[in-house]
């Protein structure tokens, strides 16, 4: 499997190991991933090996070696009989030229980009534009003549040696923070104050999932929200993400990889949707609600990245609450 990047996509690709295992008992499956994101198929027990697209280390100025290394270690590898490429586009075309198999499988334009559809032996063209990311991920196995079901859902052991604190099970987690390259998914700051407060009157303990790195963001918003607003542990790993949305009561944040990965996992989860497209990111899990500026039926607008999105702006903190209410989250 090869699917690089991002968190999100990774947990949508999930799925398609389930059912490659499902279908083939006792198949080995490597998942090719960035070094960003490797943790993810790191820690799932249907992931034989994970290897590692040292991506980082080039992007800090260490040069082209680690990449020439790792590119050369693929070519050396015996050949897999089967490479599914989730990702296509050019980063999983560089590496399918130096990945051996007897069959490469990967989407055809508009889903395949930058010519990567070139590198594969079938490119696999899907019709319907809107179909959720998950779905359309299975429809590369079903290509590749292996049965698949619908996407299916399930969380899988810890890393042992990760605690969370016991108060973190009365918590409803807020994640405020949206990358750099999600600008446009923003909630306003004081909407999040504002929530953060009306969910401390209803006696449900907001506290803001945070890490090292956003830290500052976060307490801008912990401040507005004038003590009602906690603070979750700190989530420095993907581990200790898991465990934390896994003890929680429930996590209400926009579209996001710890949104997703929070609802594959079973978490109850509230996802706020504007400028991205709710039928086709969709977290998938046993317990999400969504909350869309818009009606399912219309695709949004095309995106502006730079900025926060008007739709993210008609999100009201009423409607959060009434999607909170549904899960039954409360008692």
């Amino acid at each position: 499997m090869v699917r690089l990047s991002a968190l999100g996509d990774l947990v949508f690709a999930l799925p398609v190991l389930h059912a490659l295992h499902q279908a083939l008992p006792g198949c080995r499956v490597d998942w090719l991933a960035e070094d960003r994101c490797a943790d993810l198929p790191r820690s799932h027990p249907l992931v034989a090996e994970t290897l590692v697209f040292p991506r980082r280390r080039w992007r800090r100025g260490l040069g082209a070696v680690p990449i020439a290394r790792h590119l050369v270690g693929l070519r050396r590898r015996e050949p897999w009989d089967l490479v599914l490429d989730l990702q296509s586009n050019l980063k999983s075309a560089l590496h399918l030229r130096f990945l051996r198999a007897r069959r490469t499988l990967g989407f055809g334009p508009p889903i395949g980009r930058e010519g990567a559809w070139r590198f594969v032996d079938h490119a696999v063209t899907v019709d319907e534009p809107r179909l959720h990311r998950s779905e359309r991920d299975l429809e590369l196995v079903r290509a590749a003549g292996i049965t698949a079901g619908p996407a299916r859902t399930a969380a899988w052991p810890l890393p042992p040696g990760v605690e969370v604190p016991d108060e973190v099970a009365d918590s409803v987690l807020l994640h405020v923070t949206t990358t750099a390259y999600g600008r446009d998914k923003e909630w306003p700051p004081g909407r999040w104050a504002e929530l953060a407060r009306r969910l401390a009157d209803r006696g449900l303990a907001p506290r803001a999932l945070w890490t090292p790195a956003d830290r500052d963001r976060v307490a801008a918003v912990v401040e507005d929200a004038g003590g009602a607003l906690g603070w979750a542990p700190p989530t420095p790993t993907l581990a200790h993400l898991m465990a934390t949305c896994d003890r929680a009561r429930a996590l209400i944040g926009t579209d996001s990889g710890p949104v997703h990965l929070a609802a594959h996992r079973g978490t109850p989860v509230v996802a706020l949707f504007g400028p991205t497209d709710a039928r086709i990111y969709a977290p998938l899990g046993p317990r999400v609600r969504i909350v869309h500026s818009e009606p399912l039926e219309t695709p949004p607008p095309p995106r502006d990245r730079s900025r926060r999105s008007p739709l993210m702006e008609r999100i009201g903190v009423d409607e959060v609450l009434a999607a909170l209410a549904d899960l039954e989250v409360e008692g």
